[in-house]
């Protein structure tokens, strides 16, 4: 391929992660996903919660240094930080819930693993951004704003930290992955590169998301 202007090049990948977002849609109808919540399922969530948010920040952690515009490396440390943040509140909120905090990410799925071991494995932060903050961690806001809706009636304090916290961390870095890509991510290599991390990384979350949405199925 030749490289892309960068906003065709941006809407080329999003256009792959809503294709996988629609595939994901459909899929979860055939298996319950949206089945009423307990108090079981909400700890369930929540632990997954901790593993994305924390492994999301280490994976990232180690390209800081390598960011040659300041602006981009300063936010990026705040992404950093506010990741390790969401995870440290999900585990007290998990505590209060009398649940283990670190189940989740102590004995991981295997699809679980299996995604972030991948992230761990590219070869540059342009991959890495298309997969993870342009890929499937724009998933979140949609997959959150679902899960408050009807966590609220049974657990409004938890539905109150996915609302009032860290939706409203994630909309405050929105623009870094899309900039981040803007500047980087220019020639024709590392284009196909990012397409290629941005399918996989999505397949893999996919498989993570329906491997955990069965477990928690009673």
């Amino acid at each position: 391929m030749e490289a892309l202007r960068s906003d065709a090049f941006l809407k080329r990948l999003a256009e792959q992660r809503e294709e996988m977002w629609a595939k994901m849609t459909a899929e979860k109808k055939s298996y319950g996903a949206e089945k009423p919540l307990t108090q079981e399922v909400v700890v369930r969530r929540l632990q997954f919660g901790v593993v994305m948010e924390r492994k999301a920040a280490e994976v990232t952690a180690r390209w800081i240094p390598h960011i040659p515009d300041l602006d981009i490396q300063r936010s990026l440390s705040e992404y950093v930080a506010n990741e390790l943040k969401h995870a440290a509140i999900l585990r007290e909120r998990i505590a209060e819930l009398k649940g283990d905090a670190d189940a989740l990410w102590k004995n991981p799925l295997r699809e679980l693993k299996e995604l972030w071991d991948y992230h761990a494995s590219l070869g540059s932060f342009c991959e890495l951004v298309a997969s993870v903050q342009y890929g499937h961690e724009e998933f979140f806001p949609r997959t959150s704003r679902s899960f408050i809706q009807r966590v609220e009636s049974i657990d409004p304090m938890t539905a109150s930290i996915y609302r009032d916290t860290l939706l409203v961390d994630e909309e405050a870095h929105e623009w870094l992955a899309p900039e981040a890509l803007r500047r980087y991510a220019l020639d024709a290599e590392t284009q196909r590169r990012c397409l290629e991390a941005l399918q996989k990384g999505c397949e893999l979350f996919a498989r993570a998301i329906q491997s955990f949405n069965r477990t928690t199925i009673h």
